[in-house]
């Protein structure tokens, strides 16, 4: 039994390097076919709009403002792609739900969102962290 703890502790100290390694962005993508084709595992961020999706990519990477933040629904209006060390790719997607912006470019977020999860170029699966409820710093 302690063995399994002695591995989850040793995922969990690489875990907090991994995250406390470089941190870039690489780009933002309005439509699919632009999606770059990454060899390396993606994690993306999902939710409702100003749920704070881009506040847990700066906290986990110890940057305030790598990922783009603001108070206002429905800022973050494309997918954008940051690199951890090139070992992990981190992807900041729109919200969901209500965002000040017109129904329009809403519609084409989630088209593009649910087109990015169901067909995603990349030859890993991708883990989605769907958050529920508002992150206060």
């Amino acid at each position: 039994m302690t063995e399994n703890f002695e591995h989850l502790n040793e995922l969990w100290d690489w875990g907090q390097w991994l995250f406390k390694q470089e941190c870039t962005f690489l780009r933002g993508v309005e439509k699919l076919e632009d999606l770059p084709e990454f060899f390396l595992p993606e994690v993306a961020f999902a939710g409702r709009s100003n749920v704070g999706k881009s506040s847990l990519i700066n906290s986990l990477t110890g940057r305030l403002t790598l990922a783009r933040t603001s108070n206002t629904p429905g800022r973050t209006q494309q997918l954008n792609f940051f690199s951890l060390d090139e070992r992990l790719i981190l992807v900041d997607m729109p919200g969901y739900g209500y965002a000040e912006a017109p129904k329009t470019l809403v519609a084409r977020w989630q088209k593009l969102i649910k087109q990015y999860r169901t067909g995603n170029k990349s030859t890993y699966k991708v883990l989605s962290a769907k958050l529920r409820k508002r992150m206060d710093p």
